[in-house]
């Protein structure tokens, strides 16, 4: 079964290799060069404003340009449950090949497992890789740079939502039992879940801080924090004047602004919740997969 799975999924591995290689090198490259350029920006800034001008500092320039680290980071693990995971159970039963394996005194659980082991282990080591260096290209851009900026690109969220793509793909293949239909309903499914997480439960995971200044030059409050809400200007007496900022005019009417947001220090217990959710998720869809390969296939 090993070398059965790995002739059948060698091109796809080929493909997810060479796809990490290139988003580790990317990130690998550009966080060495704002390292390096560190010291001449005062100690770290934003990935933008602190590249050299010299050759090495220009491909990083076209690196960030063109967000390749970033939008692959949200992007890959889509289209690694729509091509890799909803093609492993739906391709076999939409060919008939999965009779050889039955009638060679393989079990419908060993043939699933040896599929799932084989192609969901390096996949999910090659997403903690890419996070990590995300987390690390961060890390050298100084105490400034805003992690929620970059919520979805970092481990372990990177892990979950591959692992949840992939399971999801699974699910969806073993159910409709044709690779077309069942890498469309794996990105659509997946997209809408991560929509979900991200528009509605996300701000809600802890109650938000609420900022209150009556300094419009504090307005934006904590640079590392992540705000929930555009913030509302009120007068002295309470009443709402301008939602999202100062309103022409307001002049000595306004008062006082109020602002909910989610501190820094609680991104990583942010980034274990939503894993822990897509984790979740992933783990019943996966059961539920091989229910209906067992005993419904």
């Amino acid at each position: 079964m090993t070398w059965v799975t790995w002739r059948q999924h060698r091109l796809e591995g080929a493909w997810a290799l060479a796809l990490t290689a290139l988003l580790a090198a990317c990130i690998g490259y550009v966080a060495y060069v704002v390292w390096k350029a560190a010291s001449d920006c005062g100690g770290g800034a934003e990935v933008g404003l602190c590249l050299p001008d010299n050759l090495s500092g220009q491909v990083a320039q076209w690196i960030v340009k063109f967000d390749l680290f970033q939008y692959g980071l949200v992007v890959l693990p889509a289209l690694a449950g729509a091509f890799i995971g909803a093609p492993l159970v739906a391709r076999e039963i939409e060919n008939g090949t999965q009779h050889l394996a039955w009638t060679q005194g393989v079990t419908r659980l060993r043939w699933l497992s040896v599929k799932l082991v084989l192609v969901f282990v390096p996949l999910l080591l090659a997403a903690a890789l890419v996070g990590c260096l995300e987390i690390v290209l961060i890390n050298v851009q100084g105490a400034n740079a805003n992690r929620w900026a970059f919520f979805d690109q970092q481990a372990p969220v990177t892990v979950a939502a591959t692992f949840f793509a992939l399971a999801l793909g699974v699910a969806a293949g073993a159910v409709v039992r044709r690779s077309i239909p069942a890498m469309a309903a794996t990105l659509i499914g997946f997209v809408v879940v991560r929509i979900l997480l991200g528009v509605l439960a996300r701000p809600n995971y802890m109650p938000p801080v609420r900022f209150v200044s009556h300094d419009l030059s504090t307005f934006g409050g904590n640079p590392t924090g992540w705000f929930v809400d555009s913030g509302n200007f009120y007068d002295s007496a309470g009443h709402l004047l301008s939602t999202g900022g100062p309103s022409p005019g307001m002049g000595p009417a306004f008062s006082y602004y109020v602002q909910n947001y989610q501190p820094a220090d609680r991104f990583w217990v942010f980034q274990s919740i939503e894993s822990a959710i897509l984790s979740g998720l992933a783990i019943l869809l996966l059961g539920f997969a091989i229910y209906w390969v067992t005993r419904r296939t």
